[in-house]
């Protein structure tokens, strides 16, 4: 499922939690927030409640179970750690433009809440 994020505060999925003991990727797309003639240089993650597995990596297109395409997608393949009840994953970009003035950006974050399915 596809959230969209504002900019502004995490996205929280409440409804798509991690199970306890579960690796699981988290897919970060920029499709549309892309400038023309924008790139992004750096990508890292990071996480609170939780262990990466894989850092950011390039995906290239993605076609999510909707059947939407998504072109600028990166990954984080990450885990939770045990007793944590949610994880804050947050993926950070920085850009680039073309032309004689770079007006790329640096350091920009976008950050999901995902919550942690612990068994009973």
């Amino acid at each position: 499922m596809a959230y969209t994020h504002d900019g502004k505060k995490p996205v929280n999925s409440k409804n798509d939690p991690i199970n306890a003991g579960a690796i699981e990727w988290e897919y970060f797309h920029y499709d549309d927030w892309l400038r023309p003639g924008e790139t992004i240089t750096a990508h890292t993650a990071s996480i609170v409640g939780g262990t990466i597995v894989t850092d950011s990596t390039y995906l290239g297109t993605m076609v999510d179970d909707t059947g939407a395409s998504y072109d600028q997608t990166y990954g984080v393949e990450y885990s939770a750690t045990e007793g944590a009840t949610s994880v804050t994953l947050t993926h950070r970009v920085s850009t680039s433009t073309t032309g004689a003035v770079d007006l790329g950006r640096t350091d920009i974050d976008r950050s999901v809440i995902v919550p942690v399915r612990n068994p009973l």
